[in-house]
């Protein structure tokens, strides 16, 4: 069972439950070499971790019945929830491996495996399209099968079974893998063959790649990530909908004296300070002169210590993030300090409506949002609220539409800037005539009645840059087109910037309705409340009441 507690983005906290604990996603499942263990299972359990996955191919291929006798929890010495690998790996290094995909799942429900994966056929590199699909075909044949004799094998399910999604780069083939394994019941679904995107840091594929599963998998159902466990890659990841990784980059960059950090990967030799900037155990006792004077063996084993800490921490902080509702900041943070990151970020912005798809529409407790940049309109609810003002909105049954600037206050509709036109406007006996709105730099149109709902009142802007002022200009054009024809007037009181923005959107919509426009200033260019409460207001609506016409 799998049961979400909490969301942001597609990100999801959750508890996957298998029969020996239960595991917290997003979680991160060390590879284990059942063979050889640089770093003891006791360190990576006191790193944090609290699952590990391992090849059952090789167990099989060095330990046989053995593990079988004693369990692969025994045989590893872990009491913890362990995942295992077939062997697909294996197949798609040296094209070929000693089992048969029958023989490997009755393996691993036997040794006792908490999950376990069927023996799928990755998808190489510059394999011809051809190829791929027919290798999908045959995957999705065995994914088939393994559910038959599942119930023959585990008649009680105790072993969880991952049905792997194939297609690497030819995202249509992904979409169609993704397709057919919803229709089998499979507790987990994976996405494999990215890690060599992962290496040649193609994150905007690895982007695509997730969006076309995620769309055609069960949302209920946790997703892996095959060998993508990197702190650059995981925050996206999470917030495309993926709950779960794996990776040995952990030992396999520290064979090259790599060392991960939250934002980068650096040669142990580039590091021109004392000490590595980390605060692990590692750096915190050893300085980067004392690693590079030990031993090849113990060198590797500490700097693979201080990935795992780095791992443990990345996966926290995408938990916290996902708790305070900032997980979009964060790839912004993330993605602001690495160029091919922020192309895949910017892959997200334009894929923004599938993304408001898999993002749920209210959470439990609101955050407020910081819109600082242009790609802030696609925050999936910036993306939500514009298409439900375009499809669901109404506007009253009013003539006149009267468009002010909008307040410093939050929420619009009791700042005293509305409180006063209100008031005015009662006097004049003009209420039930004038729908009220205001124009924000990121919303664009905004009706007073619905101004105090989220995130209409939630947010902070950085409204001085031009580029966060200049979200609003598509959103405005956006309500224009769509509710103009409920107006006969349209009364503009703002600077003359904005106002003649405004005229610029209205001829451009070439409708027949009255514009009347008036430019504001006040102390320091803002817009004087008393100038149009004691002014503007009553002039423009004697007018009116004698004859309507346009005016600058």
């Amino acid at each position: 069972m799998f049961e979400i507690l909490d969301k942001d983005l597609a990100g999801r906290i959750g508890k996957l439950y298998t029969k020996t604990g239960i595991i917290e996603t997003p979680a991160l499942f060390p590879v284990i070499n059942p063979q050889k263990q640089t770093v003891t299972l006791e360190e990576i359990k006191s790193i944090g971790f609290r699952q590990i996955i391992t090849n059952s191919y090789l167990i099989k291929k060095n330990f046989g019945d053995l593990c079988t006798e004693v369990g692969v929890h025994n045989l590893l010495q872990w009491d913890l929830p362990i995942m295992t690998d077939s062997g697909a790996y294996q197949l798609m290094e040296y094209g070929e491996v000693e089992v048969d995909p029958d023989e490997i799942l009755k393996y691993q429900i036997d040794i006792g495996t908490d999950i376990g994966v069927i023996l799928d056929v990755p998808t190489r590199a510059n394999t011809d399209r051809e190829i791929v699909f027919l290798e999908v075909e045959e995957t999705l044949r065995r994914a088939r099968r393994a559910l038959l004799l599942r119930e023959e094998y585990d008649p009680e399910h105790r072993t969880l079974l991952v049905g792997p999604v194939q297609g690497g780069e030819h995202v249509d083939i992904v979409a169609y893998s993704a397709k057919k394994l919803s229709e089998m019941d499979f507790e987990i679904y994976a996405i494999g063959s990215v890690t060599l995107h992962l290496e040649q840091y193609n994150f905007e594929k690895i982007v695509d790649m997730i969006m076309a599963a995620k769309l055609n998998l069960p949302l209920g159902k946790p997703v892996h990530l095959f060998g993508a466990g990197h702190p650059l890659i995981m925050p996206i990841a999470v917030a495309l909908g993926i709950d779960m990784f794996d990776s040995a980059s952990y030992i396999l960059y520290a064979r090259d004296d790599r060392i991960m950090l939250p934002d980068r990967t650096l040669r142990i030799e580039d590091v021109k300070i004392e000490y590595i900037p980390c605060c692990c155990p590692v750096c915190s006792k050893y300085s980067v002169k004392e690693l590079k004077e030990m031993s090849k063996d113990e060198r590797e084993r500490l700097i693979a210590i201080h990935n795992l800490h780095i791992l443990k921490r990345e996966i926290e902080e995408i938990k916290q993030r996902i708790k305070e509702g900032t997980l979009w900041e964060y790839l912004q943070e993330k993605s602001a300090a690495d160029a091919r990151l922020r192309r895949a970020f910017i892959r997200i912005v334009k894929l923004r409506k599938i993304l408001e798809k898999l993002t749920p529409t209210t959470r439990g407790d609101i955050h407020g949002i910081d819109i600082t940049c242009i790609l802030d309109i696609a925050r999936p609810h910036i993306v939500q609220h514009t298409r439900k003002l375009v499809n669901r909105y109404v506007p009253p049954h009013k003539e006149i539409l009267l468009i002010l600037p909008d307040p410093e206050e939050k929420p619009y509709n009791r700042s005293i800037m509305f409180i006063k036109v209100v008031n005015v406007l009662k006097n004049l006996n003009m209420l039930n005539r004038v729908h009220i709105c205001f124009l924000s730099d990121i919303f664009g149109i905004v009706p007073h009645e619905i101004s105090d709902i989220y995130p209409l009142a939630q947010y902070e802007d950085a409204r001085y840059l031009k580029c966060v002022r200049n979200i609003g200009k598509t959103l405005t054009l956006t309500y224009l087109k769509s509710k103009i024809s409920n107006y006969k007037i349209i009364i503009a009181m703002l600077p003359k910037n904005e106002l003649e923005e405004l005229r610029r959107m209205l001829r451009s919509l070439k409708v027949n309705v009255k514009f009347i426009g008036f430019t504001l200033y006040g102390p320091d260019d803002k817009v004087s409340i008393d100038s149009i409460c004691s002014m503007v207001l009553p002039h423009v609506f004697s007018a009116l009441l004698r004859e309507p016409y346009e005016a600058a």
